[in-house]
């Protein structure tokens, strides 16, 4: 069994030059509405990576580890229990996924991280601002979209870190986000701020669970051979109705927090 240092939370920062190999252009693009490989998208990287050059965003992160176990549908790190979901629509191999499928029922390990970009020049305004260029709205759109793109390359250059670091039991780990189809309730960053405290690294909570800075993400690393990413996908009511009793809310919070209708 793997030994958890309750002490140990590593927090830092990337610089900007370590992350650009590790930007989705895709999805970059796919945000800009251009076509990958075509002459318009090589200049817009071309400007990007020299935007991002000349630029000094800070990049922060977050991570510490919790011994872990799954209890049906729920997943328990130290002392707290957070509820998810599982599919109602089988996989084509005929299986309704959850979360806690992949964490072990008696003892586990699992990460806790975040990640987030800053803007120089915003240490004195209200936590998650952004001094973003009204009369330049090309430089100001760019900005954005690119520190949506650093935010998640630091959590791919964060699993790759303590992959590197032989942090994990197993060398397959997925690393499900708040908000994505795997974890789409919003309300369980209120619960990873209880844990780890992400006001560390400058990330402030909304009342709808949303970060600000917009540039952040936050979620589990987990390591399981059999792991993998999926879609939870619709819900029935009677799921929404048990979920929102699981997380304590009531069902009209709980659609505002799974964004559903």
């Amino acid at each position: 069994m793997a030994y958890v240092d309750p002490n140990w939370c590593m927090i830092d920062r990337y610089p900007v030059h370590e992350l650009i190999p590790l930007i989705s252009w895709e999805h970059f693009f796919h945000t800009w509405h251009v076509k990958s490989g075509t002459d318009e998208a090589l200049r817009l990287r071309h400007e990007a990576e020299q935007f991002l050059r000349d630029s000094h965003l800070d990049i922060r992160f977050l991570c510490q580890p919790f011994e872990a176990h799954a209890e049906a549908d729920d997943i328990v790190l130290g002392d707290t229990r957070i509820p998810f979901l599982r599919q109602q629509v089988p996989t084509p191999e005929g299986y309704c996924l959850c979360m806690s499928d992949f964490v072990h029922p008696v003892h586990d390990v699992v990460y806790v991280f975040a990640t987030t970009v800053h803007q120089p020049g915003t240490l004195n305004l209200e936590p998650g601002t952004w001094n973003l260029e009204p009369d330049d709205p090309y430089r100001s759109l760019l900005t954005q979209t690119l520190a949506d793109r650093l935010a998640e390359a630091a959590a791919e250059r964060l699993q790759q870190q303590l992959m590197q670091d032989r942090r994990f039991p197993h060398t397959h780990v997925i690393r499900p986000a708040v908000g994505y189809p795997m974890m789409p309730d919003m309300s369980i960053n209120f619960l990873l701020d209880q844990l780890c405290d992400l006001s560390r690294i400058g990330i402030h909570l909304t009342e709808n669970g949303m970060m600000q800075p917009h540039a952040s993400v936050s979620g589990l690393m987990i390591a399981n051979p059999h792991a993998s990413y999926f879609a939870v996908g619709p819900i029935s009511e009677e799921q929404l109705s048990d979920y929102a009793r699981r997380r304590g809310y009531d069902e009209i919070l709980m659609r505002k927090f799974l964004g559903v209708s």
